[in-house]
């Protein structure tokens, strides 16, 4: 029969037992497993008895290390660590149980019935398991009584190495300082009351600061003196010896070679603190000296110098700042240079072509010497904008949309030659970089739509596929608003294709009988830039046509067409187009038959010439309807082309003009020039400016409004900011012109001022 009854346990007998496997343990000895697997019934005297024995422990050691020879004391040091580490790792795994039943515990609750046993002992906050109080014993009773021994020659050992003399101990020394990071270890087994220690940053943090506590307050602090000691001499000893270009490049070695030292000896946490010490002294106390030469450097393109520069200033708070500035003054002005140069008649190409040197060399430059940094990415943005959209003297607006615009145009022409696919697609793309530093991007819309238009009417583009590649890239670069006429006008071009197929289709059906072959455009007034004729028009030119009476074979096809088209869409109005329309003439009474393509008001006036050989300048006018500036130049091209004979070189209306029986020319098939009424680019330029004035108008009208809708209530200076970042996309609006349009909606009643001072109210 077994008793169940616990039995009586002699504790100084087993202690004594037990004490001499303890010691073993902490000198790693080998023990046996009968004296691992001991329990005991009195935890509290048993906690007692460890305490006192490793306090015994560690004083005999400290008794005996103390009298060792500076020479050797940082090794012996380290041998007696490394052996006490490991002891106490296994006496903790030892006291397992003691450690779960009563040490934790009682630190856990405030609770002590369950422990009454040991309410005379010590309190909570005090007890602390057995490997965590054999490092604390090891801390107290033998490292801070002789820190500053171990302290020094740590430090002695670090300036051997920073002197290029690498001490035979430094793997002893970097052992030591690991020490004192070990010594403040809480968990030993790698896990908490909670769960392991890395299940979080936040836990992982709180450990990393608990562990290095000691540790930063023993060795840290002194070594990071003497590290800003040792590194403010240095710098100051090589700025009177090197020239800037040198010191940069020293200083770079020597926070590579310290960095690499950091980690060599040092706790992880004080990596980062040694080299920010380290750029502070180097490189933030004498960044002032660094930035007197970054304008010299940046004028010679001096590439090895700015990126040492900017990999030292990098780091340093506003450090870049200066450098930002003189790269992008430097730029802006390379590029002002760059676009000042410009002569002969190929203008916009000579101005694309010399933005886009500027932009691939110092684009290419922040690339390699600046690691594409974003400061310097803005500073180059900057400085290109200041480029692209400076302007002329005597010019009130930058020339920068009309000619990129008037480069596309050259690019997307059947006249553009040798260019492959990928060629074309490079040079749009190419000129999408300038267009995104263009500021008046309405501008730019209503040069290139007008152009578009012409290249759609004429059928002279290179490839419509290539048309809507460009779109597209514009689309990208400021969205589908603003292309989304520009792609209108492609959907009029393909349903008027449609159209011209049905119209054929239903002239055959019927039975028409029309003789000429005829494809009309149908285009829509709000999507196209072009104007009508009206007698009441501003334009002169347009006004002097708009009498003009179609060629009589014509007539018929037009009143057909007219009549198909309202039957198909009624409560549509067809406004014809003939200053713009083209035609195939065959001239029959020459030695050959040529084709010529001709404008419609050049075809009045070969009509004229049918039944007689020669008119004076006012019956061809009569006849066809025109008068002034246009009937003159359209005559004039005629003459120009050798299909009619002026009696002087200045026509007047009296003027006699014969129709040219003795034409010769090496083409049967050749086309006329449109009439130039005015100087092509001037008028263009005004009519665009004009044009865009009034969009402007009506787009911040707007969007003041669309805004005011939606706030009903808003400051001044709240409504001002929120108009000025939604029309950012397509100019830059100034304040005046915000303010007339706030003015003119409070006139037309959209919006009122509140009792609130600078408030608007919108109303419904």
């Amino acid at each position: 029969m077994y008793s169940l009854r616990p039995k009586m346990v002699d504790f100084e007998k087993v202690w004594l037992s037990l004490r001499p496997s303890v010691l073993n343990i902490m000198n790693m000895n080998p023990i046996n497993s009968v004296d691992w697997n001991n329990k005991f019934s009195d935890p509290k005297k048993l906690y007692e008895e460890v305490k006192r024995c490793l306090t015994d422990h560690v004083q005999r050691q400290y008794e005996y290390i103390s009298s060792v020879q500076p020479d050797f004391l940082l090794q012996e040091y380290f041998k007696m660590w490394e052996v006490y580490y490991k002891g106490t790792v296994y006496v903790h795994m030892l006291f397992g149980y003691l450690n779960r039943q009563f040490v934790r515990q009682k630190r856990k609750t405030t609770d002590l019935e369950n422990f009454s046993q040991f309410s005379s002992f010590l309190q909570p906050c005090e007890v602390k398991e057995v490997g965590q109080l054999a490092l604390e014993i090891w801390r107290e009773e033998l490292v801070k009584k002789m820190l500053d021994r171990l302290v020094t020659l740590l430090l002695q050992a670090i300036a051997e190495d920073r002197q290029g003399n690498i001490p035979a101990i430094s793997e002893t020394a970097a052992g030591v300082i690991t020490s004192f990071v070990q010594m403040e270890e809480c968990d030993l087994d790698s896990s908490d009351d909670t769960g392991t220690r890395n299940e979080s940053g936040v836990n992982r943090n709180k450990y990393r600061e608990t562990v290095t506590m000691f540790y930063q307050k023993a060795f840290e602090e002194k070594f990071l003196h003497s590290t800003e000691e040792y590194y403010s001499s240095l710098a100051q000893k090589m700025l009177t010896e090197l020239t800037c270009s040198a010191y940069m490049e020293a200083v770079i070695q020597l926070l590579e070679k310290e960095e690499k030292r950091a980690k060599k000896y040092l706790h992880e946490s004080s990596v980062r603190k040694v080299i920010e010490l380290c750029q502070e002294v180097m490189i933030k106390a004498h960044k002032d000296k660094l930035h007197a030469v970054c304008h010299d450097l940046i004028t010679n393109e001096e590439s090895k110098d700015l990126r040492n520069m900017y990999r030292l200033l990098k780091p340093i708070q506003s450090g870049l700042s200066v450098m930002v500035k003189e790269f992008e003054d430097y730029v802006k002005q390379r590029g002002l240079d760059a676009v000042s140069r410009l002569t002969g008649d190929n203008v916009p190409q000579q101005f694309v072509d010399n933005v886009l040197k500027v932009y691939h060399k110092y684009n290419d430059m922040k690339t390699a010497v600046f690691m594409d940094d974003g400061e310097f990415s803005s500073g180059l943005d900057k400085a290109l904008q200041g480029v692209v959209n400076s302007k002329e003297a005597g010019s009130t607006v930058p020339k920068a949309s009309e000619r990129l615009s008037r480069y596309t145009d050259s690019l997307l022409k059947k006249t553009a030659k040798g260019l492959t696919e990928a060629d074309l697609e490079t040079k749009l793309s190419n000129s999408i970089i300038i267009f995104r530093y263009i500021e008046d991007k309405d501008i730019f819309q209503k040069y290139y739509s007008k152009m578009l238009a012409n290249r759609l009417i004429s059928g002279s583009s290179i490839s419509m596929d290539a048309e809507e590649m460009m779109i597209n890239k514009l689309k990208n670069a400021c969205g589908y608003e603003f292309t989304s006429k520009l792609s209108r006008m492609f959907t009029d071009i393909g349903l008027s294709h449609e159209l011209s197929v049905d119209f054929e289709k239903h002239a055959t059906e019927k039975g028409l009988g029309i003789n000429v072959s005829m494809q009309v455009l149908i285009l829509q007034a709000g999507s196209w830039p072009l104007s009508a004729p009206q007698h009441s028009s501003n334009n002169q030119t347009v006004q002097e046509a708009a009498n003009f009476i179609l060629p009589v074979p014509l007539q018929p096809c037009v009143q057909e067409f007219e009549q198909f088209y309202t039957t198909k869409h009624s409560g549509r109005k067809l406004t014809w187009l003939y200053h713009m329309s083209q035609a195939d003439l065959r001239l029959t009474y020459l030695d050959k038959q040529y084709v010529i393509t001709m404008y419609l008001h050049q075809m009045g006036i070969a009509f004229c010439f049918e039944i007689c050989d020669q008119l004076t300048v006012k019956e061809i006018g009569d006849s066809i309807g025109l008068f002034g500036d246009v009937l003159i130049k359209t005559i004039r091209t005629m003459i120009d082309a050798s299909i009619l004979i002026g009696d002087s070189q200045n026509l007047a209306p009296e003027s006699v003009v014969s129709l040219n029986k003795k034409m010769t020319s090496r083409r049967i098939k050749f086309r006329l020039q449109m009439p130039q009424f005015t100087k092509a680019v001037e008028k263009e330029t005004e009519t665009v400016s004009n044009t865009v004035s009034q969009d402007r108008k009506y787009y911040m009208e707007c969007a003041i409004v669309r805004i005011m809708k939606t706030r009903k209530v808003l400051k001044h200076n709240a409504l001002v900011a929120e108009v000025m970042d939604q029309t950012r996309g397509r100019f830059t609006p100034d304040v005046p012109f915000i303010k007339k349009s706030i003015e003119d909606l409070i006139e037309k009643m959209y919006i009122q001022r509140t009792d609130q001072n600078d408030e608007y109210q919108y109303l419904a």
